[in-house]
């Protein structure tokens, strides 16, 4: 069985789509665990419409939790040996769960799957799988480029995108850290990277299925990614959201990567960093007194890094 979990927020004007697409699906043992972060639009509405047709555990939360604390919430109440996570602006073709089900019978150590997830022109790519950059940053594997034969070919990636993830539960349930799957203290923001990473330490694999597709909004419009780009892009967003960006980028690291690593990369790390902290510093200080009211989860991620530790050492 494969576990649907459906993180929402006012995506009113996207899940009857969503929804279609699921119970179009020609594999057809699944559930639906659709957990809704407080809407203020008729989301709730548009799924109760719909439940008719199938089965949907719904679950309402009474403030916005975040997508990592939601997406927990549908993990601990599935049943399936597959877990498909979706944001609500998301659709899929009619055969992605059949298609991308058959990466997991690749090796026995793919925990991860990605399908080829396309903007809704149906011509754009937003990811064909995850990989770290020389900066640490999470790069989108042909993010903002026209689909046009390249990326037709299966093989190994580092992480699956979270809007359209697809994890074994086996692989999740090995990599939790104080009963957490996602980080609940990254809220929203990287915390697909951070597990897909996790996961990687672990000796999981990811694994890049292109004919299991699948389409997601993303602002519709964004252009691909560049090291100036990806500043520009992160600068101009809101306030909150930039503090989960910035903050979730130290949070990963600190968990994840090795010292080693560190050193090496630690050139092309504070190039970026010293970029965006000028930008921050001159344009928008209140980041860091926001970072700095929430330091103690700075000191909690030291904690779960030595949790990972421990609990690697007893695998091995």
């Amino acid at each position: 069985m494969v576990s649907i979990i459906i993180v929402n927020y006012n995506g009113v004007s996207f899940l009857e789509k969503l929804l279609n697409s699921i119970k179009k699906q020609t594999y057809k043992d699944f559930e639906i665990i659709f957990i809704d972060n407080n809407s203020s639009d008729h989301s709730l509405r548009i799924v109760e419409n719909l439940k008719n047709s199938f089965s949907i555990k719904i679950i309402k939360n009474k403030q916005n939790l975040g997508f990592a604390k939601a997406c927990n919430q549908g993990i601990k109440e599935s049943k399936g040996e597959y877990i498909l996570i979706l944001n609500f602006d998301v659709y899929l073709e009619s055969n992605f769960l059949e298609m991308a089900l058959n990466g997991f019978r690749k090796d026995k150590k793919i925990g991860m799957v990605s399908g080829k997830i396309l903007r809704f022109d149906k011509a754009t790519i937003d990811s064909t799988g995850q990989f770290l950059s020389i900066t640490r940053k999470v790069i989108e594997r042909g993010y903002g480029k026209k689909d046009i034969g390249k990326f037709e070919k299966e093989g190994f990636v580092f992480s699956s995108c979270g809007a359209c993830a697809f994890y074994k539960k086996e692989m999740l349930d090995q990599i939790k850290i104080d009963e957490e799957y996602f980080d609940e203290d990254f809220f929203s923001f990287w915390e697909d990277i951070d597990l897909g990473w996790r996961a990687n330490l672990f000796g999981w694999k990811g694994y890049y299925v292109p004919e299991a597709v699948a389409y997601h909004f993303r602002g519709g419009t964004q252009k691909r990614k560049t090291i100036l780009g990806n500043f520009f892009r992160i600068a101009s967003r809101e306030k909150p959201i930039i503090f989960h960006v910035v903050k979730n980028h130290y949070l990963t690291l600190i968990k994840n990567e090795k010292l080693k690593d560190f050193v090496l990369y630690l050139p092309f790390i504070m190039g970026f960093d010293i970029l965006l902290f000028l930008y921050l510093l001159f344009f928008s200080p209140s980041i860091f007194a926001m970072i700095y009211k929430n330091r103690k989860i700075f000191k909690r991620a030291i904690e779960k890094r030595k949790k990972i530790k421990n609990k690697l050492k007893e695998i091995q």
